[in-house]
C-alpha cells in the first residue's frame, strides 16, 4: 500500500513519541498547542510546522532527517523516498530554559521565541533595532501626553 507523506510523517512522529515513552498531551505541551492538533500530526491530517518539527527533532536528539525519515534504510516501512545525504547540522538549543519557565510563556510568545531562534543574526539585529525605534516612539509619546 502506497502511503502519502503526510501519512509517513505521522507514523513516524507516533513512533518517536511513543520510544521516547511520551504522551501526546506532553507533547502538545511542549509545543505549545492543543493536544487535538498534534493528534492530526499523527494521523496525517495536518503538518506541523517547521518550528515544531525543529522543537521535536532536538526533543529527540535527532536530526531533521531522521525525524522526517530520509535517513531511514530501504527495509523500514516509514522511510520517505530515496535515501539522502544527511543534513550536516543537528538542530540543538544552546540555551536552555527552566522547564516551568517556559511552559508559563503564551502560545505567542514561544512561537516569538521559535521564530528569533531560525533568523540569522542579522535578522536578530534588525528585529531589535525595529522593537527600540518602536519604543523609543511610545515613550515619546507618552512623555508628551
Amino acid at each position: 500500500m502506497e502511503m502519502n507523506a503526510r501519512t509517513l510523517l505521522g507514523l513516524r512522529l507516533r513512533k518517536f513519541r511513543k520510544d521516547n515513552g511520551y504522551s501526546q498531551s506532553h507533547i502538545a505541551n511542549v509545543l505549545g498547542i492543543e493536544r487535538s492538533t498534534y493528534t492530526y500530526y499523527e494521523i496525517g491530517k495536518t503538518i506541523p510546522v517547521v518550528f515544531d518539527l525543529m522543537r521535536l527533532a532536538d526533543l529527540y536528539s535527532i536530526s531533521m532527517d531522521e525525524l522526517l525519515g530520509f535517513h531511514a534504510d530501504s527495509s523500514d516501512p516509514l522511510a520517505f523516498g530515496e535515501p539522502r545525504q544527511p543534513v550536516k547540522a543537528v538542530v540543538r538549543r544552546q540555551e536552555r530554559y527552566p522547564r516551568e519557565v517556559m511552559q508559563d510563556l503564551s502560545t505567542e510568545e514561544r512561537q516569538l521565541i521559535a521564530y528569533f531562534r531560525s533568523t540569522k543574526p542579522a535578522e536578530r539585529r534588525q528585529f531589535f533595532e525595529h522593537l527600540r525605534t518602536c519604543r523609543r516612539r511610545e515613550s515619546r509619546r507618552s512623555t508628551t501626553v
